[in-house]
C-alpha cells in the first residue's frame, strides 16, 4: 500500500474521533447541570443521532487502526499484527460502549434515574470498559515500542501525542478550564486526543516518507 493510502487511513481515524466527539456532545447538550439531568433533558433525536455516531465513528476508527498497522507491517509484521488485533478488539467494544448512551438517555428521560434499567445499562458498560482498557493499552504499548524502534514510519517524538500518555496527564487539568469551553473539552477529551494523535501521525508519516524519497 502506498503512502498516500496509508495517510488517508490515518485521516479516517481522525475523522472517526471527530464523529465520536460529536456524538458525545449530542448526548450531553447543556453544560450547567449534573450528567444524568443533562442526558434526561436532551431532545430524543439527539440520543438517536448520538447512538448512530458509534458505528460510524467506530468504523472510521477501525480504518485508522488499519492505517497504524500499514505503517509498520513490513518492518515488524508480527508485532504489527498483535497491535492490530488488540486495537481491533478495543474499537469493536467501543462501538457498543458509545452506542448504549442513547438507550441510557431514553431510560433517564422516561423512567427516571432510579430505574432498574439504568442500573443494568451501567453494569453492561462496566463489563465493556475493562476489555476496552486492557486491549487498548496493550495495542498502544506495541505502537509506542515500534515508533521508538523506528519501525512505524513516524518520528519518535510522536509518541508524546499518544492518547495513553497525554489523556491521563491532561484530562484532570481540563476541569479547570472555565465555561463554556471546559465542559465540551472534558466531556469528549478522549476523542479530542485521538483526533490530535491521528492527525499528527498522518502529517508526520507524510513528512517521513518524503525524507526517504517515497
Amino acid at each position: 500500500m502506498n503512502s498516500t493510502k496509508i495517510r488517508l487511513l490515518l485521516w479516517s481515524g481522525c475523522l472517526g474521533a471527530v464523529i465520536l466527539y460529536a456524538g458525545d456532545m449530542l448526548y450531553y447538550g447543556l453544560s450547567d447541570d449534573v450528567w444524568n439531568s443533562i442526558m434526561a433533558g436532551v431532545p430524543v433525536w439527539r440520543h438517536h443521532l448520538g447512538s448512530l455516531t458509534g458505528p460510524v465513528g467506530g468504523g472510521l476508527g477501525l480504518l485508522g487502526v488499519v492505517g497504524l498497522w500499514c505503517c509498520c507491517r513490513r518492518a515488524a509484521p508480527r508485532l504489527a499484527a498483535a497491535m492490530l488485533a488488540f486495537l481491533f478488539v478495543d474499537c469493536v467494544f467501543a462501538v457498543l460502549q458509545h452506542g448504549i448512551y442513547g438507550p441510557m438517555g431514553f431510560v433517564l428521560r422516561y423512567c427516571g434515574t432510579a430505574s432498574e434499567a439504568v442500573v443494568q445499562i451501567i453494569k453492561l458498560e462496566g463489563m465493556l470498559l475493562p476489555v476496552m482498557r486492557y486491549s487498548y493499552y496493550a495495542g498502544v504499548a506495541i505502537w509506542i515500542l515500534l515508533a521508538l524502534w523506528k519501525k512505524a514510519g513516524v518520528p519518535r517524538w510522536t509518541v508524546l501525542f499518544c492518547p495513553a500518555l497525554i489523556t491521563g496527564r491532561l484530562e484532570s487539568l481540563v476541569v479547570y478550564v472555565p465555561a463554556p469551553l471546559g465542559f465540551p473539552l472534558y466531556g469528549g477529551w478522549g476523542n479530542i486526543v485521538d483526533m490530535i494523535w491521528f492527525a499528527v501521525l498522518a502529517l508526520t508519516y507524510k513528512h517521513e516518507q518524503r525524507k526517504l524519497g517515497e
